[in-house]
């Protein structure tokens, strides 16, 4: 029984947001909060990573590049990692990441998305639902336009796990 409540859980798109359980926030505002409440109204582009993942680490500037071009947006770019605290922020003194950097050293968030391998891209929209999965590499301006718009996404799913 026990297994069964560690396994990832399974989110599909067209479904409501798992919640987000973070420990810590960084670049946030202080007293910032990292759940969908406080989130409301806005689209959220959540990044799983890690800092060891060279193909996490070789869309940084991707990242940084769709967060600045959408900085006066309603939307939000959150990069989730489990890793310890102090080593993602010496990560970030010399790979600077935009946006809010989440930890979730206990992987509950990670649980909570059925993330299993990294990197992988969740899109959720102002409503709090899930409207794609995929790989940051392969989202783009016009993904993120349709997501403010409530239009469908033609998204590339993320590569299932090998």
């Amino acid at each position: 029984m026990l297994a069964l409540l560690l396994a990832a859980a399974v989110v599909n798109v067209g479904e409501p947001a798992p919640p987000l359980t973070v420990e810590q926030l960084l670049q946030a505002p202080q007293g910032t909060a990292a759940n969908w409440q406080s989130l409301k109204g806005k689209a959220v582009v959540l990044e799983f990573w890690t800092t060891w993942c060279a193909p996490c680490v070789e869309q940084i500037p991707h990242w940084n590049a769709l967060a600045e071009k959408f900085k006066s947006r309603p939307i939000q770019f959150i990069a989730i990692g489990y890793e310890d605290p102090e080593l993602i922020a010496t990560f970030l003194t010399q790979r600077p990441m935009a946006g809010w950097i989440a930890l979730d050293p206990a992987g509950a968030t990670f649980k909570a998305y059925g993330v299993d391998s990294v990197p992988q891209t969740v899109l959720v929209d102002a409503k709090g639902q899930v409207r794609g999965i995929t790989s940051l590499q392969q989202l783009t301006e016009a993904d993120l336009e349709a997501l403010l718009g409530g239009r469908p996404l033609k998204l590339a799913e993320a590569a299932a796990p090998g």
